[in-house]
């Protein structure tokens, strides 16, 4: 996959259909900036926060600020992402409201949404 097959799903908003539309996203460019990305700079004053910068394919761009405690790796998204549609199945029972679960929430679809916006 290249930068600009990734592109050309991101800004396909029929490609978007479902929750399970944004995770499989996810998952794609989590698989890819696994090993095609020319550095991660980490922010000076912020060291929390990562840019992406891509390799020639991607005309080396650096991406918006990733912050790094939300962002998801592949392995984890990929592991969490059976237990993140099982919260939502349950969000209005009490016992789905746990401090783990809100973070759960929170990464996931921080990672999801930061997949999109950073391609």
């Amino acid at each position: 996959m290249t930068v600009q097959q990734l592109l050309n799903i991101a800004t396909n908003k029929t490609k978007f259909q479902s929750l399970a539309d944004y995770a499989e996203y996810g998952l794609r460019y989590l698989e890819f900036i696994k090993t095609h990305l020319q550095a991660v700079i980490v922010s000076q004053n912020e060291h929390n926060y990562r840019f992406f910068q891509y390799k020639k394919d991607g005309t080396f761009n650096v991406t918006r600020p990733i912050n790094a405690n939300l962002m998801l790796s592949f392995e984890e998204f990929e592991q969490k992402q059976r237990v993140f549609f099982s919260i939502l199945q349950r969000i209005r029972e009490q016992s789905a409201n746990t401090k783990e679960n809100r973070h759960l929430l929170n990464t996931f679809i921080y990672t999801a949404q930061q997949s999109i916006g950073a391609t």
